[in-house]
């Protein structure tokens, strides 16, 4: 699980800008969006927009860098996260939407690493927390995340589940804003 990465990771910071129901928020939005351009049910990523967050964790294999930025796609219908590890090849591209069928966020993650998942978000809490299937990844089926979004910082918890039923935490991590890096692959702008 050295490399795994998952959707989740890089765009629950997205929900650094929901609040539960129960509160409200007056945000600037970018014109567009503010406009009515945008999906009502993605206004609440706006403030996400255009920003990079980044966070730095270590486990037995080593420590990681991982630096995401987001835009609001598809005149506001989607939010779209694009993360790299530093030092390294790997990252990902996810789209976060909300499925008016089902009533809910969900999402597909692609991968450099040739793996994809795809899953769903759902408020419990006050915490965003998501479910998403692998598919072709050796060892790993699914993850669990739970997201908890403070003012300056969102604290990630992870759970790996093997294709053996089993569960291994995959411990928490802490994205913070930060300047944006420019392009974090050569195809991307």
């Amino acid at each position: 699980m050295r490399h795994f990465r998952i959707a989740a990771i890089t765009l629950l910071a997205a929900a650094c800008s929901a609040l539960p129901a129960e509160k409200s928020v007056t945000v600037a939005v970018p014109e567009a969006v503010a406009s009515g351009s945008a999906y009502a049910p993605m206004r609440l990523f706006a403030p996400l927009s255009g920003k990079t967050f980044r966070a730095e964790w270590s486990d037995e294999h080593g420590t990681y860098v991982d630096i995401a930025n987001y835009a609001l796609i598809l005149n506001g219908r989607a939010l779209q996260s694009t993360h790299r590890i530093e030092g390294g090849g790997y990252g990902g591209r996810t789209i976060f939407f909300f499925d008016e069928g089902a009533k809910r966020y969900v999402f597909h993650y692609f991968t450099t690493a040739g793996f994809h998942t795809h899953g769903a978000a759902d408020f419990v809490d006050g915490a965003l927390v998501t479910e998403e299937k692998v598919e072709g990844h050796e060892t790993v089926a699914a993850v669990k995340s739970r997201s908890v979004f403070g003012d300056d910082e969102i604290v990630i918890s992870v759970v790996y589940v093997g294709k053996d039923g089993s569960e291994t935490p995959g411990g928490a991590r802490v994205y913070k804003p930060v300047a944006d890096p420019g392009p974090l692959f050569p195809d991307t702008k």
